[in-house]
Formats: C-alpha cells, structure tokens, sequence
C-alpha cells in the first residue's frame, strides 16, 4: 500500500473519525495536533499531512546542506524544525511575532530533537514594539489591521536588517501574512540567495505583489516556474 495512496487516503479519513494521535509525522516531522492555538481544522490539516504542504514540498527540494536558513512567520515550528532535522539546529533561525505559539514552538522542537534558535519578534524597521492582531486562527494573525475577531496586542519589535546581517542567511522563508510587501521593500538581501514566500492577493492587489516581485527580480532573482504552488513562490540567484 502506497503511503500517501488512495487505500491509505481512505483508512486516515476512518481514523480521524475514531482516533488522532497527540502527534503525527509530516515529513519526518513531529507535529501536535493538540495544544492552545490548534483548531480543528489545524488538526484536520496535520493529520491528513496538508499543513503547509506547499511550503515543506519547495523547501524539501531547494534545501541545501550548506545553507543558512531564516524563517519570518514560523508558526508552530514545522518548516524550522524539518530544516533543523536535514542541516542541523545551529543552520536554522526562527522568528514568530505571537507570543501564544512560543510553546507549541518549543513542544515541536522537543519532539523532534532540535533546537533551532528562535525568537518571539516581530521583524520590521528599528528596535521596539509594534501592534499585532491576533486571529482566532492562528495562521491569519498579521501585524496588518485584523478582522473584527482580532485581539490586538503589543509584541517587541526586532530591526530587520540587523538580523539580516547578523544570521546572514542564504534561504528566507516568508510567510507572514500580508507583510511581505513591507519586508522585502526594507530587507538587506545582500547573503540570501534562495527565497520561498508566501503571498496574499486576498490581502495586497496584483499590481502590489507584482511590485514586490519586480523588485526581487532587479536584484537578481528568479522565480522557478517550476515550483510555483498556488500563492507559494520560490526565487533563486
């Protein structure tokens, strides 16, 4: 029986009505899918292995042993963790601006034995605090205007650049929801050399990204036809 075939397809949607395990393998990863912050259809996503199933998949091909990676947005931990796992913790740095993920961040890495460096800020312009809307779902939390059922608070605020030239990373992985456009209008890409980010057209118009797009392709970057994933992008110089 092939692993993500349609036999074993139709034995998951028996057990996700009969038992979820606390933790379920994607990709060589350990996730929970328990936990404050893990709504059902995080679970649902999880156990069917569909949680950023776009992003894992550019990731998984385009990772290099000798790469540096630095993920903004890291959600729970999963893309940090399976880098961490094929190049080693000390290669991968992490940073989440929710102060409500940092422990089911810590529980992933646990669970997978890493330890990736991570940091609960938000990346932008200069040193202090910024307003961020908390979304009942966590995936939609952004440091742009929320939803009437946002909770907004005030989170530290870290200055891009100086990370940027600290970790020197050569793989970026973006994803944080409609903030794209302000972090590679700021950002110092002067290591990166590989980029997968997500973008948002439900949030920023066509002539927008495809600003922010043209203006990674001036500095060199190539978008991979190839491995173009709905919203997901991969550029590589």
């Amino acid at each position: 029986m092939r692993k993500h075939g349609r036999t074993a397809r139709r034995i998951k949607k028996l057990l996700w009505q009969v038992h979820v395990p606390r933790w379920v393998d994607n990709q060589g990863v350990l996730l929970p899918t328990e936990g404050s912050g893990i709504s059902r259809g995080i679970r649902r996503q999880i156990f069917f292995s569909e949680y950023e199933d776009k992003e894992i998949e550019i990731v998984a091909k385009r990772l290099a042993s000798d790469d540096v990676v630095m993920e903004v947005g890291a959600g729970i931990g999963f893309l940090s963790a399976y880098c961490a796992k094929r190049i080693g913790s000390e290669r991968v740095f992490a940073y989440e601006a929710n102060p409500a993920l940092m422990e089911l961040i810590a529980a992933t890495y646990r669970a997978n034995g890493v330890a990736p460096t991570v940091r609960n800020v938000l990346l932008a312009r200069g040193e202090g605090t910024r307003e961020f809307h908390v979304e009942p779902e966590f995936w939609a939390s952004s440091a742009l205007p929320g939803s009437g059922n946002a909770k907004t608070i005030r989170v530290p605020q870290a200055d891009l650049n100086s990370e940027l030239q600290r970790v020197r990373p050569s793989f970026l992985i973006v994803d944080i929801e409609g903030g794209e456009i302000e972090f590679f209008e700021l950002a110092d890409l002067a290591t990166v050399r590989k980029i997968c980010v997500e973008t948002h057209p439900a949030i920023h118009s066509s002539a927008a990204l495809s600003k922010m797009l043209g203006g990674l392709i001036a500095q060199g970057f190539a978008l991979d036809f190839t491995l173009m994933r709905k919203n997901v992008l991969y550029l590589s110089r």
